[in-house]
């Protein structure tokens, strides 16, 4: 009703007077941009975290599978499942470390070669690129997806008959 008002007698001073916003559509308009941006950005970044330990959990399954006997060897030796698991995730350690120390500090490189462009380094004011827990999470997720993938085919290997092993080829 004010707006209704408000418009007709604007519209008596200046004719082309024909679109009066409140601040708070305005600020309504503004936001939702922001709130666009971070869906997609959650949501981007969520699938490239399930992509991520979907690839590791695979990569080191695979790498276990055909240390199947060798598994057995250990097994027909008298080690323990306790034992091939520690094993197997022992040498696991290293390449994930590598890796999750070069991708985490590739990730801060490009953060910062990201804000350093004109466009970015307004969003770089809004959103922390170096957010130690994100990054703390992240390395978490990594680091459990990589010891299940470690794990559950070291002990599925390890709870097979080891003369069973050895015999396939």
């Amino acid at each position: 009703m004010a707006r209704r008002a408000l418009l007709e007698r604007l519209t008596i001073v200046d004719p082309n007077m024909g679109q009066v916003m409140t601040m708070r559509t305005l600020a309504g308009m503004q936001t939702y941009l922001l709130q666009v941006a971070f869906w997609l950005t959650l949501v981007l970044g969520g699938l490239a975290l399930v992509l991520t330990l979907s690839g590791l959990f695979s990569v080191l399954s695979y790498l276990v599978e055909q240390r199947t006997k060798e598994i057995g060897v250990r097994m027909a030796l008298g080690a323990t499942t306790r034992h091939v698991a520690g094993v197997v995730l022992s040498q696991c350690v290293r390449p994930v470390g590598f890796g999750m120390i070069a991708g985490t500090g590739l990730a801060a490189a490009l953060a910062v070669v990201l804000r350093s462009t004109p466009a970015a380094a307004q969003v770089g004011d809004l959103v922390h690129v170096f957010d130690a827990p994100a990054y703390a999470v992240s390395l978490l997720c990594i680091v459990t997806a990589c010891a299940l993938a470690a794990l559950i085919p070291a002990l599925r290997a390890a709870r097979i008959d080891p003369i069973a092993t050895l015999r396939q080829d």
